[in-house]
């Protein structure tokens, strides 16, 4: 049968995709699929295939997109290659990551890799055979045969006593430290494999923060253009088409609220420490605390009590201002902040099917008025 390779080759064997079945029954698959967002957090929403091939070698790629590179795909790898496992049903597998059959049954990774005591258990077997060379049997002979020829015949029988007592004494001593400075190198080996492993992945993720910083500030430069072209192309609909068709809601919107935040120079000052350290526009965040708002009101034509309103209402008062900040306060009433000016938010608002309405103004008035006596009357009774 012809060998099947794939594109990439983890450091540790992928060997199957493994679950469990009523803790018998083992099932096996060399197919499975991850969502984008469990490996990365800027991958959400992209399908990744995962197959295992021969030689240690797998096929990583999406589904129904291409939004990412070799280098990139070579990266989620290495970080997989870098996750801890643990035993399920008798398997080593990675079990911080939840993969999916074709069936959409959630399995998990299996990798080829020793458990710590195995890891000894090699090294030991490994040093055993490291037996003495024949340069050094030679020596310990010559030692041997020095120390016969110095004794008398009467005492070889002493010294036969004391070889056999010292030779087996040396050469356990000598396989003893011969086998520590082998179990040394190796740990050495092992923790010095580590160390570059964790450098490299370090210049990986520097690598996708720059990355991600320049497409941030891709972004912005596209925002902005984008706005610039939507002015444009308001302005070009305004002159063409008169506005949508009255959709059945009456809207009112106050004058400009002045906002209940006051900073004096300690508290700005404040503010733009915090605004460096997270990395805030300072300006922007001043003028979001202290810039004043209007209050966007609307209920039914018909039924001023009526406050309720779908998606697509909100949807329309929210789209007048698309860099602005909307915020619902109550039922059918919202706070704006943004660019707009009172006569631009009212004529957007008319445009949208939204219809003015004197007795809804009047309205209004008088509930703001019944709620300032309220309020009144709240504040004398606490104190």
């Amino acid at each position: 049968m012809e060998l099947s390779i794939g594109e990439f080759k983890p450091k540790r064997k992928f060997l199957k995709f493994v679950s469990a079945f009523k803790s018998k029954v083992r099932l096996l698959r060399d197919v499975a699929f991850i969502d984008g967002g469990k490996l990365s957090g800027v991958l959400d929403g992209i399908k990744f295939k995962v197959t295992i091939c021969d030689n240690g070698t797998i096929n990583f790629e999406e589904v129904d997109t291409n939004l990412t590179d070799k280098a990139q795909i070579q990266r989620l790898i290495d970080d997989i290659d870098l996750m801890d496992t643990k035993t399920y049903t008798d398997k080593s597998i990675v079990p911080e990551l939840e993969f999916r059959d074709i069936n959409g049954d959630i399995c998990y990774l299996e990798v080829d890799e020793l458990k710590p005591i195995d890891k000894l258990a090699s090294i030991f077997e490994e040093s055993k055979k490291q037996n003495l060379s024949d340069k050094g049997l030679s020596i310990l002979d010559m030692i041997l045969s020095e120390s016969d020829t110095k004794q008398n015949k009467e005492k070889e029988s002493d010294v036969s006593k004391i070889s056999e007592i010292v030779v087996p004494k040396i050469c356990d001593e000598y396989k003893e430290l011969k086998m520590n400075s082998y179990m040394e190198e190796k740990f050495k080996k092992m923790n010095e494999d580590k160390i570059e492993e964790i450098k490299k992945s370090i210049i990986d993720k520097k690598d996708d923060i720059n990355k991600y910083l320049r497409d941030i500030s891709f972004a912005e430069n596209k925002l902005n253009e984008s706005k610039e072209s939507l002015n444009i192309l308001e302005k070009r609909l305004y002159s063409l088409y008169p506005g949508d068709e009255p959709n059945g809601f009456v809207f009112f919107v106050s004058e400009k609220q002045k906002s209940e935040i006051d900073l004096d120079d300690k508290t700005k000052e404040l503010v733009h420490k915090i605004s460096d350290i997270i990395k805030l526009n300072k300006d922007a965040l001043l003028d979001y605390l202290t810039s004043g708002f209007y209050k966007i009101k609307i209920n039914k034509k018909n039924d001023f009590k009526n406050k309720e309103f779908d998606k697509e209402v909100l949807s329309k008062v929210i789209d007048i201002d698309i860099d602005g900040k909307f915020k619902l306060t109550g039922d059918g009433e919202f706070e704006y902040r943004g660019d707009l000016n009172w006569h631009q938010v009212v004529d957007k608002m008319i445009r949208s099917g939204f219809e003015q309405d004197p007795n809804f103004d009047n309205y209004q008035v008088d509930d703001q008025a019944n709620d300032q006596a309220n309020d009144q009357a709240n504040d004398q009774a606490n104190e």
